[in-house]
């Protein structure tokens, strides 16, 4: 396995935890907020896909993102430029949550191009220097970021859901 492969696997692993956090939940559930300052399910799932669109396609692609370019803000009803990052109570409170219907059908399409940008690297190209935006880096470290920081929100999808429905008996990934 190469190191292209071995982040496409750590995504990929991050969706099955996240898929199985999510199953059978409420609408009520998916907006649940532990504290009036904390984030729901539903926040977080857009904010996951809004993050991975932003590193590939605008970071590291060079290219807009595809919630401004393919027209998916008009559907979440939120700015182009919106990510969910430095939100405050005011603006969670009026987040306008969206269906999950709709956020996996943009999850979906952001992963999509993700493999497709996966697929043509190699080893080398992860070594190429990229302005991060904040500080300068390599697309390596770019993807590394993104690899964390879907572990990070997808723990914190599970731990609400642990937070609302109480210890349930976790269900393995599938094996592949």
């Amino acid at each position: 396995m190469n190191i292209t492969e071995f982040i496409g696997k750590s995504l990929a692993e991050s969706n099955e935890y996240l898929n199985q956090a999510i199953k059978g939940l409420s609408p009520d559930e998916l907006t649940f907020r532990p504290q009036p300052h904390s984030n729901s399910i539903a926040f977080l799932l857009w904010h996951l896909a809004r993050i991975e669109d932003i590193w590939i396609n605008k970071i590291l692609l060079g290219e807009k993102e595809m919630y401004e370019s393919e027209g998916w803000y008009q559907k979440f009803g939120t700015p182009a430029q919106d990510s969910g990052f430095g939100y405050d109570v005011k603006k969670i409170d009026v987040w306008p949550v969206p269906t999950l219907v709709l956020l996996q059908a943009y999850a979906t399409t952001v992963r999509g191009k993700t493999q497709v940008f996966l697929n043509a690297l190699n080893d080398q190209k992860l070594d190429e220097s990229k302005d991060l935006g904040w500080r300068k880096g390599t697309i390596g470290s770019a993807l590394s970021h993104l690899v964390m920081e879907v572990g990070e929100h997808t723990g914190q999808i599970g731990y609400i859901r642990g937070f609302m429905k109480g210890i349930e008996s976790p269900t393995p990934p599938p094996r592949k």
